[in-house]
């Protein structure tokens, strides 16, 4: 009886031993690809704020989801909440305290709206740049503008961190959590057709 138990404890051990290491392994996995550092060319667009590039720079904002995940005034909300998933929340994009637009460059925007990559040149999570990669300059620089005149709110949010769930599912390749990896950075970008109630405009404002 005594035998059977050591060797029972051995194997519980052993087990335990195991799980540890598949734990770490996916920690410093997934963790490896949220900290990599990507470089980009660093692209300054003409950003003007008169009424017509406004307008529709919310347009453009609004139909690709802007409000959808940093909420209705931009000032940042929880995107997911979930201990095993991750506690995630889209980011302030506002002037005001906690905001993206106290401290980002016109480069900035330019870089992590089309790019999905931070100022430190590390992945924003689930920011989804395959779905601005492809608008035109003068679409990007309307968004930007946009973004940039939305009233400040003073609105701070804990950093996002990824659950142990969610990196498994990451690593397995069913949630998106870096979209930068999902971009071809160096791709050509067609030529927009001009702005209108369009089939192939609206085809344009579709692709991603």
């Amino acid at each position: 009886m005594r035998k059977a138990l050591r060797w029972l404890g051995i194997a519980l051990a052993g087990l335990a031993g195991l799980l540890v290491i598949a734990a770490a392994s996916v920690y410093f996995l997934s963790q490896s690809r949220i900290n990599k550092t990507y470089t980009v060319p660093e692209e300054s667009l003409p950003i003007t704020a008169d009424a017509e590039t406004l307008a529709r720079g919310e347009h453009v904002a609004i139909i690709r989801g802007c409000t959808d995940c940093h909420g209705p005034d931009l000032a940042g909300k929880p995107f997911l909440e979930d201990p095993a998933l991750g506690m995630l929340y889209a980011r302030n994009l506002t002037a005001g305290q906690g905001g993206a637009g106290r401290d980002f460059t016109d480069a900035d925007w330019v870089r992590a709206i089309r790019h999905g990559i931070g100022p430190d040149g590390k992945p924003l999570l689930f920011m989804p740049a395959q779905e601005f990669y492809y608008l035109s300059d003068e679409d990007l620089a309307a968004v930007i503008a946009y973004v940039k005149s939305v009233p400040s709110v003073d609105n701070e949010l804990p950093e996002s961190r990824v659950g142990p769930l969610g990196r498994i599912l990451f690593l397995a390749g069913k949630i998106p959590l870096i979209p930068a990896e999902l971009v071809d950075h160096d791709a050509p970008r067609p030529a927009s057709p001009p702005p209108g109630i369009t089939v192939e405009y609206g085809r344009y404002l579709s692709l991603g």
